[in-house]
């Protein structure tokens, strides 16, 4: 029988299949008079790194307008500051420009110890009559995600986009709007430069004829071609997979429906992981829907809402008349034979690494019950949460994020807009034994009752308010006790990932954080005012 021919889920990239309308609308938009940014955002095992490194071959031909084409794979040694991202930008167009003889260009930038953004304009400048530099930046969500990179770098990257020598692709899961972490990065223009999205989904009609017509001993009846997809999607890995235990045990001639049906259902077996992976990286809305349509076979369209578009998306279903049907035959297999032990504990948490598998998951079922309060504070945990279990201590880098909107919300319902404590409080505090506090105590000389935007402050403010101190009894509107020790345990988790000295932060210790964001998200939803 034969070897394996399409090589999947390995190390290296592999050759591009198909796509050939998507490399094209990339190549003219990259090729125009006045060349485009492009941002390409497809789910995962879509096909996004076999796109960009054919693209990047592409635009090193004789006849490209780029003098260098460069590749940065952002998901490994992902810069942690905004000088860390400026300094391997520089290196990286060193590199570049090196590479393609520039060398000029290419040392001074090596050279370069400080003020990389000013010696990058400079060389970009430089370049402006006489060369183009293309860069192809794959995993961008990992630095957007991190949290750590703010609006000033976003600026000054919009001002590079702006250069007529500098050209950007690059590569996400989402849409950069959603991955943004905080609001001040949101209002920089730079995320829109790269205009409509170039969207990276399953194989459709002209890529999978393109794949199967380059199997020139194999010939493909049309009901098999059907069958290929219904058990498929056209998604890539599972296509390619169901192909190859075709090759390996056929020999060539013609392909039958019933040939597709019988290796397709042995392929279960192999593509287990990359399923349980396309499983886990759909939402849970998603997920929860899609198991409905597996149980009902369809569901009128009324009856969904946005995770329709990401099922269908990914291949998943499809839109046929009114109703959303089940369109992956593979898929559906495999959430089948997990059977009513789906969802046991053993399954779920019997090990450690079962318990690193699924722990992110049930911090988004939990997060899903809550009610939003505050639709920036939710985002932000739920950006944390998605970047676990394989980043621990980035996902715990938007906590100061977490802890300043929630003491925003705190503050508001409990000293209004001119953040002063309540007379009938204050009366109540100065009365012995509570005016001995060290807090009272220092205030009562100059009758300073306005809570500053000191988040420490703050939280002691909180403290006495809640009746979480000796001698005192709660006065809040209606802020519980559990708010306050949730908030102040994320501050010091927070001290504890900004002080890290060092020392890695354990799964176990982020994952507690995060639930205990969660519970402060619902304490905040039950301690909401009623009007």
């Amino acid at each position: 029988m034969n070897d394996k021919r399409f090589p999947i889920c390995t190390p290296e990239i592999p050759p591009m299949l198909g796509r050939s309308q998507i490399m094209g609308q990339l190549v003219a938009e990259l090729t125009k008079l006045t060349p485009s940014h492009r941002s390409v955002v497809g789910p995962r095992f879509s096909g996004k790194s076999v796109i960009l490194k054919q693209l990047a071959e592409e635009m090193q031909a004789e006849t490209s307008p780029y003098c260098c084409v460069i590749e940065w794979d952002l998901r490994h040694g992902t810069p942690q500051t905004n000088q860390g991202f400026l300094e391997q930008l520089c290196l990286k167009l060193s590199d570049g420009l090196n590479a393609a003889g520039l060398t000029d260009y290419g040392k001074h930038l090596k050279e370069v110890s400080d003020g990389h953004y000013g010696e990058i304009c400079e060389v970009l400048d430089c370049l402006e009559s006489e060369e183009k530099v293309l860069m192809v930046w794959d995993g961008f969500d990992k630095p957007l995600c991190s949290g750590k990179l703010t609006r000033n770098l976003w600026d000054n990257l919009l001002e590079l986009c702006r250069k007529p020598s500098f050209r950007l692709v690059t590569a996400t899961r989402r849409e950069l709007s959603s991955l943004i972490r905080d609001e001040e990065s949101v209002t920089s223009d730079f995320w829109g430069v790269f205009g409509d999205i170039v969207r990276v989904g399953p194989f459709d009609n002209i890529d999978t004829e393109t794949v199967l017509t380059s199997l020139d001993d194999y010939e493909f009846e049309a009901g098999a071609k059907t069958e290929l997809t219904n058990w498929t999607a056209g998604n890539p890995p599972l296509f390619l997979e169901v192909l190859n235990t075709v090759l390996n045990n056929k020999r060539p001639g013609v392909i039958s429906p019933a040939d597709i049906n019988k290796l397709a259902e042995s392929s279960l077996d192999s593509l287990s992981a990359v399923l349980g992976d396309l499983w886990e990286d759909c939402s849970l809305s998603a997920q929860d829907l899609y198991t409905v349509l597996v149980d009902r076979r369809s569901v009128p369209i009324t009856e969904t809402a946005h995770e329709r578009s990401e099922l269908t998306q990914k291949g998943f279903a499809i839109l046929s008349a009114n109703s959303l049907k089940v369109s992956c035959r593979l898929l559906e297999r495999h959430i089948q034979g997990a059977g009513p032990d789906a969802g046991s504990m053993a399954r779920l948490f019997g090990d450690e690494e079962k318990y690193k598998s699924n722990i992110a998951d049930l911090l988004r079922r939990r997060l899903a019950h809550v009610g939003v309060v505050d639709q920036q504070l939710h985002r932000y945990v739920e950006i944390a949460i998605g970047l676990l279990p394989d980043d621990p201590e980035p996902a715990l880098n938007n906590l100061t994020s977490i802890e300043d909107r929630a003491l925003d919300i705190v503050c508001q319902r409990e000293f209004g807009p001119g953040r002063r404590v309540p007379q009938s409080t204050v009366d109540y505090w100065t009365l012995p034994p509570r005016d001995n506090d060290s807090m009272v105590r220092t205030r009562i000389p100059h009758d300073d009752w306005v809570v500053s935007a000191d988040r420490l402050t703050q939280l002691r403010f909180l403290q006495l308010l809640t009746g979480s101190q000796n001698d005192f009894e709660p006065k809040t509107r209606c802020t519980s006790k559990d708010a306050y020790v949730l908030l102040n345990a994320i501050h010091s988790y927070r001290n504890r990932n900004q002080h890290a000295d060092g020392q890695e932060m354990h799964l176990g210790v982020a994952v507690a954080a995060m639930m205990t964001c969660i519970e402060l998200l619902a304490c905040l939803d039950r301690d909401t005012p009623t009007v």
